[in-house]
């Protein structure tokens, strides 16, 4: 959350020369106030309502740079010529950035987490009536995702193609790479009265929808979880509310004191989905572990993510560390300052690869991967603990606890093998329940003949006398 507040407080400096801090210190605010006060009702209404303002303004600002430029042939051209386009990079080595294999295997782990995992989501999912509107609900929002997701990644071809031969980071005219598009909008529609304040709502939409589902999902969860779960068992609605609104004070006021730590780790995307990676990463590998291996038990879940959770920050904290001390370099592509008009312009050089050798060559592992390394951790941990600790019997365990395709898979797969594994799901359960009503059949029948041998007696009697 202190990310996505961070850059909308950037454009905002950018666009109105505010400062950074007060910018956000006012998101906050705002954000804090509608999310205490109106809950989740209050987030679904604003997220609608914010969507719109941001794909508007996103469009608009594209749409108007591309035109000015000669259109979108020009911008795809220039994109070709400078190099920014590549499709097809296959190369299997992880320290790669960006390759097919990180985007779309690494992306699948990043994506997985945030929509399978993540609370801000789930209770997304939880505000409609019926598991088919949920559905429906994912659906909508993968065309929205890959829409607005488009329009970003084009909007960066326009920015390339407006600054391809006068780099505003090369002459100072930013300070950071993330001031980039604040800058192409003033320079784009700064004379149009009212358009720079639309881009400006668009981005701060984005961050808003995002910071007051967050707080109030830690809201939730805190309450749910440690509140009554721990201190009070019982809660009235009323209380309940109040204190999931001093919760979501709270929370909010946490994240602003990191919006500190925000700004020291570099671009907002790549800083995004490395804490994306970091945190989501475990969460995603003890969902799995419950849910696809019926072996695991508490102890191997616990240790599993706790350890992940301590080789993720490792990873992602000390990558930053190095790079703030200039052993480790992003590769960037060339820029040109050759068409600015002023004179004598250079291009400050910068180390290619920086220092090399040992942990280092770990830390070059791509943002990309962590979500995935992240996953696999928790399980390999997990599952060794598990074993190491008396491993859950799958046959003692309830089988709607394991994924049911999962469950057909390996049946299928493995008839024979499953067996030496354990793969019965739910049997010793099965056959408890069937002696259960077996010893239960035996006694009604006992019951009954009984009640009949009395009726017997008794009709015999009657029939003597």
């Amino acid at each position: 959350m202190a990310i996505v507040v961070y850059a909308p407080a950037l454009a905002l400096s950018q666009v109105t020369g505010m400062n950074v801090y007060f910018a956000i210190v006012a998101i906050f605010i705002v954000c804090i106030f509608y999310t205490a006060l109106g809950g989740m009702k209050a987030v679904m209404w604003t997220d609608t309502f914010q969507v719109i303002i941001m794909f508007g303004s996103m469009l608009i600002v594209i749409i108007k740079g591309a035109i000015d430029l000669g259109g979108p042939s020009v911008v795809w051209e220039t994109a070709v010529n400078g190099s920014r386009i590549e499709f097809f990079n296959a190369d299997l080595d992880p320290r790669v950035r960006h390759t097919i294999w990180s985007l779309v295997i690494g992306g699948y782990f990043t994506w997985i987490t945030v929509y399978g995992t993540n609370q801000a989501q789930v209770q997304r999912y939880m505000t409609v009536p019926t598991v088919e509107q949920a559905k429906k609900a994912i659906w909508i929002n993968a065309f929205g995702l890959f829409g607005i997701l488009t329009i970003c990644c084009y909007g960066g071809l326009v920015i390339f193609a407006k600054y391809h031969s006068c780099d505003p980071l090369a002459t100072n005219r930013i300070k950071t790479s993330d001031q980039l598009f604040p800058l192409f909008v003033m320079d784009t529609l700064g004379e149009i009265p009212g358009l720079p304040g639309l881009f400006v709502a668009g981005i701060f939409s984005a961050a808003l929808s995002t910071v007051s589902s967050g707080l109030n999902s830690l809201a939730a969860i805190c309450l749910e979880d440690f509140v009554k779960g721990i201190f009070y068992d019982k809660l009235s609605d009323e209380k309940a509310t109040s204190i999931s609104k001093f919760l979501a004070v709270g929370f909010g006021v946490i994240s602003f004191l990191l919006v500190f730590v925000a700004e020291q780790l570099g671009g907002v995307l790549q800083a995004a989905l490395s804490i994306f990676g970091m945190i989501g990463g475990p969460i995603l590998g003890v969902f799995t572990l419950g849910l696809f291996f019926p072996w695991g038990n508490s102890k191997g879940a616990f240790v599993g993510t706790l350890t992940s959770f301590v080789f993720m920050f490792w990873l992602g904290f000390g990558t930053n560390i190095e790079i703030a001390k200039g052993n480790l370099v992003i590769p960037k592509l060339p820029v040109s300052v050759d068409g600015c008009p002023q004179a004598n312009l250079t291009i400050q050089s910068f180390p290619k690869q920086g220092e090399s050798g040992g942990v280092l060559e770990f830390y070059r592992v791509s943002y990309m991967w962590y979500s995935m390394i992240g996953c696999t951790v928790t399980i390999l941990v997990g599952l060794f603990v598990s074993f190491l600790t008396k491993f859950q019997d799958p046959r003692e365990l309830d089988p709607n606890l394991i994924s049911p395709p999962i469950d057909r898979l390996v049946r299928f797969l493995f008839p024979e093998f499953r067996h030496k594994i354990l793969w019965d799901l739910g049997r010793k359960m099965r056959d408890a329940k069937e002696t259960i009503n077996r010893s239960s059949h035996e006694a009604l029948r006992k019951q009954s003949d009984g009640v009949l041998n009395k009726a017997f007696d008794y009709d015999h009697t009657e029939t003597k006398c």
